[in-house]
């Protein structure tokens, strides 16, 4: 019998049998993660908008894409959707991409840091011209 089937038996019936079925799923029983489509934007470096980006470790996020500037002077961009349960909740901490929402952790090339990232999260690549970062699939 699945858990549709038993609830039905139970006595409910429309909106509180899809609230219940809802509540009741687990990752494995949702549809696979969205992930962004064609990502091709580019930010001015000299708006204040963009100001933490001068920052080694400071980040923003646009178009639900992370973007943050390493230790090492350069930018990094990825997805500010989680692979783990879909949540944006993802931004740049101590060098990796983390998700507040669970702790799942990956590193600037998108690879899972733990079990939470163990998916990977989509990332992209940068390019810098002047004042002017690209950020595209």
């Amino acid at each position: 019998m699945t858990r549709y089937e038993f609830l039905k038996n139970a006595g409910f019936g429309g909106a509180a049998l899809m609230t219940l079925l809802t509540a009741c799923s687990k990752s494995s029983d949702l549809s696979p993660v969205a992930t962004p489509g064609s990502v091709d934007f580019t930010l001015d470096l000299t708006t204040s908008a963009n100001a933490a980006l001068k920052n080694s470790g400071g980040y923003i996020i646009n178009s639900n894409v992370v973007v943050a500037r390493t230790s090492q002077g350069t930018y990094v961009a990825g997805s500010h959707i989680c692979t783990h349960e879909a949540r944006t909740k993802v931004v740049f901490l101590n060098n990796e991409f983390y998700c507040t929402e669970h702790g799942a952790r990956f590193t600037t090339a998108g690879v899972g840091l733990n079990s939470y990232g163990s998916a990977g999260l989509s990332v992209y690549k940068t390019e810098l011209s002047g004042n002017s970062l690209r950020i595209y699939s």
